[in-house]
């Protein structure tokens, strides 16, 4: 890995304490997802040792969207998720995260990933969604289905 690559830091980061050393960049915020106070400190730390706090522009935003929402995942993302991909994409970074649709969004966009505990997912998948009641597939989530009315919706992977 280079060392003048940035490694854009998610919540597990801070909980695990495991990532690249280098260029580390975090998202405004993200201190609202740190809930202990061993990774209070350590992030704490880490902003003393050079950790950049950025925020992502409106227009990486608007694309990370975008993508999120090709593949399904944007229903699931929180706003700091979809940040920490924008910062991605704005640096060209490496996503350091163990979160599966923050590591398949990376993927659709062609970022490298690094999950905290090791693992990283291996493909991209896209997401549907399906009432349970009248089995209706649509490829927006709902919050009750169109045809039925159920709100038994839930998310399948698409073929």
């Amino acid at each position: 890995m280079q060392a003048d690559v940035w490694n854009i830091l998610d919540t597990c980061a801070f909980f695990t304490q495991i990532h690249p050393t280098g260029k580390l960049a975090t998202v405004t915020n993200i201190d609202e997802e740190i809930i202990n106070r061993q990774s209070k400190q350590y992030y704490t730390n880490l902003k003393s040792k050079g950790l950049k706090i950025i925020e992502p522009s409106e227009k990486s935003l608007e694309f990370v969207s975008k993508k999120a929402t090709e593949t399904g995942d944007y229903d699931v993302l929180s706003s700091i998720d979809l940040k920490i991909l924008a910062l991605g994409y704005e640096l060209k970074g490496n996503v350091i995260s163990d979160d599966f649709a923050i590591q398949n969004v990376s993927l659709h966009m062609q970022l490298e990933i690094i999950g905290c505990n090791g693992n990283k997912i291996k493909e991209i998948r896209k997401w549907k969604y399906k009432c349970s009641a009248c089995n209706k597939i649509t490829s927006k989530k709902e919050t009750k289905c169109s045809f039925c009315g159920s709100k038994d919706i839930f998310r399948i992977k698409a073929k």
